[in-house]
């Protein structure tokens, strides 16, 4: 280990100080900084770390209270109520245009009297096509069980209708309905459904006007993507 005299005096107090938690609220910030930019003090803080780790490796560990412990945990790493805007905002690889969606939604959990621990997942998914322009965003609300949607581009064709399909593994399209001409709309999930709504892969299909005249997908798939949690 390196000698403590290889240190300038004023640098190594500072970074024993910082290690024990002796220093003052603003030379601990400012040694924080200090650590991410100054190499050779980062490397004093490193030096006292590991001569005091060494000091406690005779101390038999002891468990604290399951109570003591959950308290700490709360204090040091604070349960925070996430809202369906900050997990949209956080969702990898959603474009732009899809953020705008989050502002329709309006809904806050942190409202909602839920526990800390206890949060609902927040389902969501880009549906899109290779060869077509119609690009649509669906979050499953968690509370009401509704699909919020937002069309983000393109449209049904002349005297058509888009029709909502949720496709579970190893089954047939389960119509969700068929979609109003307006660029947002909502659909209630079906109750026996909910359980396996992480499953969906949702898809949008051309269909007649009125939807589907078999109960079964009729028209070309326009527009789909599978599910992700937030």
């Amino acid at each position: 280990m390196t000698d403590q005299t290889e240190f300038p005096d004023n640098d190594d107090i500072h970074a024993a100080e910082l290690v024990l938690g002796l220093a003052s609220d603003d030379d601990r910030t400012a040694g924080r900084r200090r650590m991410a930019t100054d190499p050779t003090f980062a490397a004093h803080v490193v030096f006292w770390q590991e001569r005091l780790a060494a000091m406690a490796d005779s101390i038999d560990p002891v468990a604290p209270p399951a109570r003591l412990k959950q308290r700490m945990l709360a204090q040091v790493f604070p349960a925070k109520r996430v809202s369906i805007l900050e997990r949209v905002w956080l969702w990898q690889g959603i474009s732009v245009a899809a953020l705008l969606f989050a502002g329709y939604l309006g809904v806050q959990l942190l409202t909602i009297n839920t526990q800390p621990n206890q949060q609902p997942a927040v389902l969501a998914a880009q549906l899109v096509s290779d060869t077509g322009p119609l690009q649509v965003l669906a979050v499953i609300e968690p509370v009401s069980h509704e699909i919020a949607l937002r069309r983000i581009a393109g449209e049904a064709r002349t005297d058509r209708s888009l029709e909502l399909w949720a496709i579970l593994p190893g089954q047939a399209p389960i119509s969700l309905g068929v979609l109003p001409d307006s660029e947002t709309a909502r659909i209630l999930v079906p109750a026996a459904l909910r359980s396996q709504a992480a499953q969906f892969t949702l898809a949008i299909t051309d269909e007649p006007l009125g939807g589907s005249p078999t109960g079964g997908p009729t028209g070309d798939v326009l527009a789909a993507g599978p599910m992700t949690t937030l």
